[in-house]
């Protein structure tokens, strides 16, 4: 029999950290946003202290004395290494794997019965645990969405394995709220508790012709993945993003044009760079220059969304129109505090449709930005950057607990005295 599994990687920030500082196992571990501001990972220890996802590190700053939580700032090229480490071994063993996050991924498992698949997620936990070093859990289950219930439920077994076969749905689906089940958010809730459907069970013994009614097109695909009918297959193709953005807060406010640009073609750089590994431009960007939404300056809005004449990703080009669009928002008086751009309308570098009454810009920048690419792909970002990136440290995140570069760097390479 097929089944559809998911593996999820613990507190993946924090155990991305705690790999390389053994001593904070089983501490209390927080890591916080690229600017420090909030809490953005937790250990369980964290958690079991009451400390919520998302709140501002000032509210927190006398617990974290108090209790000794060890605190790290956002080290997102460490925590990419490492998922694509478990997402390497991971193909390894499995013929057909979907990523779906930066820690988690689904694949498709052939069993013989329970016993046999409960056996084969253990067999991929320990691989993954003893090859890369993080904890993982696995559930498995006849759909996705069933899949994803079942994964927490291995998160809080010895284990960390569970499997979720027809009869475990069966005996449990009436004491499983449709509020902790994957894709029902705040608003359907409502819907469905205000209609007298509150837990799984209840869904599923509605007839599909009332569900259709009642909730359409996605209340009926819900009700087939909880009854065990897959809706959503697991695949290997990687659909093409809708958009990429790129924004970061400021470690203090800036008032100036000079110093907005700088911090823009940083975010210039990084999309254009992700556009050309994919093999896709954009057709409009979005730029975006804001204060402190606590300041009294919160209701500006400082956004312009500029239509690219030939759709690109040369760096060279939507840099020039970014800045142009710095001219026309920058006001001197506003103190900004947070910057970036979206990328959208993308398209496949090769269906680029071209523009009658303007040059290529494309082919005027390819040989540059090849080089650039190339470089930094080998010896790291600050390699080679356009002039116009200064990366002035007005504009720079915090980062004041960030760790060291272990995989990536070799300076930062772990040594060990035996």
């Amino acid at each position: 029999m097929k089944y559809i599994a998911v593996l999820d990687c613990n507190n993946f920030f924090v155990s991305c950290e705690r790999l390389f500082r053994p001593d904070l196992r089983r501490q209390p571990v927080v890591v916080l946003s690229s600017n420090d501001g909030c809490v953005v990972a937790r250990s369980q220890e964290v958690k079991d202290i009451g400390i919520a996802m998302g709140v501002p590190v000032f509210q927190i700053k006398d617990i974290i004395k108090d209790k000794g939580i060890t605190t790290f700032s956002s080290n997102f090229t460490l925590y990419r290494d490492i998922s694509a480490r478990f997402i390497a071994v991971l193909k390894q063993q499995i013929g057909v794997m979907e990523q779906y996050s930066i820690d988690e991924a689904f694949f498709e498992l052939e069993a013989e019965s329970e016993s046999d698949l409960y056996d084969q997620l253990l067999s991929i936990k320990a691989l993954i645990e003893q090859s890369v070093g993080i904890p993982v859990s696995l559930g498995a289950a006849a759909s996705k969405t069933q899949a994803k219930y079942i994964n927490s439920v291995a998160k809080k077994s010895a284990s960390g394995v569970a499997v979720g076969g027809a009869g475990w749905w069966s005996k449990m689906s009436s004491a499983i709220e449709l509020r902790d089940i994957w894709g029902v958010g705040r608003r359907l809730q409502v819907q469905y508790n205000q209609a007298g459907i509150v837990t799984v069970a209840d869904l599923c013994a509605l007839s599909v012709s009332l569900v259709g009614q009642q909730f359409g097109v996605v209340g009926v695909r819900l009700q087939a993945e909880l009854r065990g009918q897959a809706q959503y297959k697991v695949s290997n193709v990687t659909e093409a993003p809708k958009s990429i953005m790129s924004t970061k807060s400021f470690g203090e406010t800036v008032r100036s044009k000079a110093v907005l640009k700088d911090a823009l073609a940083f975010h210039v750089n990084t999309v254009a760079s992700e556009l050309r590994a994919k093999g896709l431009v954009v057709s409009y960007v979005s730029v975006m220059m804001r204060p402190s939404r606590f300041s009294d300056y919160v209701l500006y809005q400082g956004v312009e969304s500029v239509v690219l004449e030939t759709a690109t990703n040369s760096s060279g080009e939507i840099l020039r129109q970014v800045f142009a669009a710095v001219d026309r928002l920058f006001q001197s008086d506003i103190p900004y505090k947070k910057a970036g751009i979206v990328a959208s309308g993308l398209l496949p570098q090769d269906m680029v449709p071209v523009s009658l009454w303007s040059a290529d810009v494309q082919s005027d920048h390819d040989g540059i930005d090849e080089v650039i690419d190339q470089l930094q792909s080998s010896y790291g970002m600050k390699a080679l950057q356009r002039g116009r990136q200064v990366q002035n440290p007005v504009w720079q995140a915090r980062s004041l607990h960030v760790s060291p570069a272990y995989t990536t760097r070799w300076s930062d390479i772990k040594k060990v005295t035996a």
